[in-house]
């Protein structure tokens, strides 16, 4: 409790179990753990196959829209301040359904992209959870569908 214990293995599970589903991503990451109530951070470093630039790069992220992109200019520097963010939105429990990625920490330097993001563990599983539920018992045959409607009913990505 209360403290940071870095995982001992690099790469870390998250590199391995983001190649399950992208054999050709070319990353190695690193974890560290923290209290459960607080949530994951992630620090990634991924090598690029070409040339690019920051604002491509989030634009690609844009496109989900399960990314909450935040600042560590606007005051979000830690776990506990997005946390408290999420409390502040009046989202049960602080709860962060999405993933909060700090945008202007993003960095391409040469060949190498790197960036930082925080997930809350014990939400980050509910809106796929319910996208699954309506998948599998039929009720919403579009996953696009199925993604708004509970984007809608969980506040996500509400400006």
């Amino acid at each position: 409790m209360n403290t940071l214990v870095p995982e001992e293995n690099i790469p870390s599970h998250q590199g391995p179990d983001a190649q399950s589903v992208d054999s050709e991503l070319d990353v190695v990451t690193m974890a560290v753990k923290v209290p459960m109530t607080l949530s994951h951070l992630h620090y990634w470093n991924v090598r690029l196959t070409r040339k690019t630039d920051k604002e491509e790069v989030l634009e690609a992220l844009r496109t989900s829209s399960r990314i909450a992109f935040i600042n560590y200019y606007h005051g979000l520097v830690s776990n506990n301040t997005i946390k408290e963010r999420y409390l502040d939105m009046g989202r049960p429990w602080g709860d962060m359904y999405e993933v909060a990625l700090w945008q202007d920490m993003l960095k391409i330097e040469g060949d190498e992209l790197y960036y930082a993001y925080v997930v809350d563990n014990q939400a980050i599983v509910i809106p796929e959870t319910i996208d699954a539920i309506r998948a599998l018992t039929g009720i919403e045959e579009s996953a696009e569908n199925s993604i708004k409607r509970t984007n809608k009913s969980l506040g996500i990505n509400q400006k």
